[in-house]
């Protein structure tokens, strides 16, 4: 839905601010000489061999939507963004080389992504995922829910409390 025009205007689709905060660690890159052709899809074809890619993003005219030449992409690791930054930077995209740095930070002024303090907060940052300690399906907390819940339908039903405690194994 990026870009496309709606009554002659592109319309532009975000993520919400919410999710942004959660996903990203700050592994953000800048990449620059981009051929006119490249576009979301290619981008993060190329790149999405270093690592798990949050976002691809190609910087286009709102106007007209032709490339810029550039764009940014976020890995949700630094080890996924250093090793796509040794190894595309230089290197060909479509006959033109392109430039990959790490992007400049949107809040502060000449200060870039990929500093040791951001390195440092997402080495220590809660992981997602299976083994995180976050509530699993079928877990303690899951049964939790599922027991309050269904004591609420059984007692509003007029109900079977007793016996589905009993069967929880719950006395």
């Amino acid at each position: 839905m990026n870009m496309i025009r709606l009554f002659g205007k592109p319309i532009r689709c975000n993520k919400s601010s919410q999710d942004k905060k959660t996903n990203e660690v700050g592994a953000n890159l800048f990449i620059g000489n981009l051929e006119p052709e490249v576009d979301e899809k290619m981008l993060y074809d190329t790149f999405s061999a270093f690592g798990v890619l949050l976002f691809a993003k190609v910087m286009r005219d709102p106007d007209t939507g032709v490339s810029r030449g550039f764009g940014f992409i976020s890995y949700d690791t630094f080890e996924a963004s250093d090793a796509a930054l040794a190894g595309m930077n230089g290197q060909f995209l479509c006959n033109r080389p392109i430039s990959v740095s790490y992007a400049y930070k949107k809040e502060t002024k000449g200060e870039r992504h990929g500093s040791a303090a951001e390195r440092l907060i997402a080495a220590n940052r809660p992981k997602e995922g299976p083994g995180s300690g976050a509530p699993r399906a079928g877990g303690p907390a899951t049964w939790g829910l599922l027991c309050l819940r269904c004591f609420f339908h059984f007692f509003f039903l007029g109900g079977f409390v007793r016996k589905w405690l009993l069967f929880l194994g719950i006395p």
